[in-house]
């Protein structure tokens, strides 16, 4: 009670037909009246009907005008080509069909892919000269073994990453895929590279040559999974996932057609210097990463994984700190909404997956909660010992309330339970879901685990992690309100929950 809300952020609605926020000025005598306005698969006005004025609707009297007022039938060439160009590019009704971080990000996007298509020219003159193209006693059936042995290291690394990492791409969208287009720019380098010690040691160049090739697989899979996903993201209001799917084929060709010809230049002035080569190559990844870190910024996900709830729990532990305080007025609740908003939160999120942003020091540091305890959610109940399996099987009984592991004070209607480490401080808090745990329920649980297993909540002596009475205690109090109060930010609570 007493906390900063708002409704959620929706997207813009589309401005009704006939309004003159969609319509061009149209110049027509003052004795015609308009009768009718025929629209373009785009939205636009294409043409106007109308009649004399007082005059009987009949073949005779009506006439027609296009939208730039000239009395043609059919609009001047360069709006048809503008027309086209847009039915090509652009998803249907854009922007109204689509989440309002889209042009952003398909413009950064679309920058960094051209940066990538004209150093994969470069990286290609490597690879090509590293298997012995125009070297004398060089053999076709050694360039095909090179390049066989290559892709195959590239597709055993796509599989065991998918393996292991499957499951988080839809919960971290974005980190994951500046994730691909690093390991991407590593994988460029490796091959780049790889002609320049194959001179000295043979057996090196394929090495390298492998090691790229995994580093650009794990590229592969991860941006493929986080293009469907974010694709989705797009899409929600719609349901218009497929013509956005295939409008991006279509940027993607185009860039890349503009890449290849660029690349093409490239490679031609660049010539044999070796030293010009990694000067166009560093000059271009270093514009690759700010591209991205830039397109992946301008995502704004209402969405609740991980590192979103630890935020989430910690600006709402401030808030209710203001609140207590008396120190919330009208222009601080305006502010405390538009900074834990998803457009807010969007600013400060993880640029990498948890663990990964190292990568990216000095110029960039992680600031968030971690789980200073892993959180299984979804544990099996065979992973307690027997005596817990025992407690955990009474606190999931259809017939019982269920509570934390502890069996203290249960609550009714819960539908999970803690398994707390009891080995040493840095094991993994364990959840055991029910059968019929929902999305919510889900929800629920991290939260109650990540109070036990990071330090979120602060007080006098800074941010610690509870005990589980204490945070028994604190989801019976406040946990209502913290998904009230994130709800009145903008943040999807129900539906799309990831919590991997």
């Amino acid at each position: 009670p007493g906390l900063p809300m708002a409704p959620r952020e929706g997207r813009r609605e589309p401005t009704p037909r006939g309004s003159r926020a969609r319509q061009s000025p149209t110049r027509v005598s003052k004795n015609l009246v308009r009768v009718a306005s025929e629209y373009a698969p785009d939205g636009s006005r294409s043409r106007t009907w109308f009649i004399p004025r007082g005059a009987e609707l009949s073949e005779e009297n009506i006439s027609s005008s296009d939208d730039a007022g000239d009395g043609a039938a059919f609009r001047a060439p360069a709006s048809t080509l503008t027309r086209w160009f847009a039915r090509m590019f652009l998803p249907e009704d854009y922007p109204h069909s689509v989440s309002d971080d889209y042009a952003a990000f398909q413009a950064w996007d679309t920058a960094q892919g051209l940066c990538s298509y004209v150093r994969g020219s470069l990286t290609t003159k490597a690879l090509l000269e590293g298997v012995g193209v125009g070297a004398t006693g060089a053999t076709a059936a050694s360039a095909a073994a090179q390049f066989i042995a290559r892709d195959m290291c590239g597709m055993v690394g796509g599989l065991v990453f998918t393996l292991v990492k499957g499951r988080h791409l839809d919960a971290e969208a974005k980190q994951w895929r500046l994730f691909a287009d690093l390991a991407n720019n590593a994988g460029m380098a490796m091959e780049l590279a790889a002609p320049l010690v194959g001179n000295q040691h043979r057996g090196w160049f394929l090495a390298l040559a492998c090691a790229g090739s995994v580093a650009r697989s794990l590229c592969g899979c991860a941006a493929g999974a986080t293009r469907a996903a974010l694709t989705s993201h797009f899409a929600r209001h719609r349901r218009n996932a497929a013509d956005i799917a295939a409008k991006e084929g279509s940027q993607e060709t185009a860039v890349t057609l503009v890449g290849m010809c660029v690349g093409v230049l490239a490679t031609t002035a660049t010539g044999g210097r070796i030293g010009w080569q990694w000067a166009v190559f560093v000059a271009l990844t270093v514009a690759h990463v700010c591209c991205n870190v830039r397109a992946v910024r301008a995502l704004v996900i209402d969405s609740l994984n991980r590192e979103r709830v630890r935020r989430l729990l910690a600006r709402y532990d401030e808030t209710l700190d203001d609140v207590r305080r008396g120190s919330v007025t009208a222009g601080a609740g305006a502010r405390i909404i538009a900074k834990n908003s998803p457009r807010g939160l969007a600013k400060d999120e993880a640029l990498l997956p948890v663990g990964m942003n190292w990568v990216l020091w000095p110029w960039y540091r992680y600031r968030g909660a971690r789980e200073v305890r892993s959180v299984h959610l979804g544990a099996p109940v065979g992973s307690a010992s027997r005596e817990e399996t025992i407690d955990l099987l009474r606190l999931l009984r259809d017939d019982r309330p269920a509570d934390s592991a502890s069996g203290d004070q249960p609550v009714k209607g819960r539908k999970y339970a803690l398994v707390s480490p009891r080995a040493h401080a840095r094991a993994a808090t364990r959840v055991v879901l029910s059968v019929d745990a929902t999305t919510g329920d889900q929800l629920e649980a991290y939260v109650h685990a990540a109070l036990t297993s990071c330090a979120i909540l602060t007080d006098l002596n800074g941010s610690r992690i509870l005990t589980e009475a204490e945070a028994d205690d604190w989801m019976r109090r406040h946990y209502d309100g913290f998904i009230a109060t994130i709800e009145g930010w903008g943040w999807d609570t129900k539906d799309r929950v990831l919590l991997a």
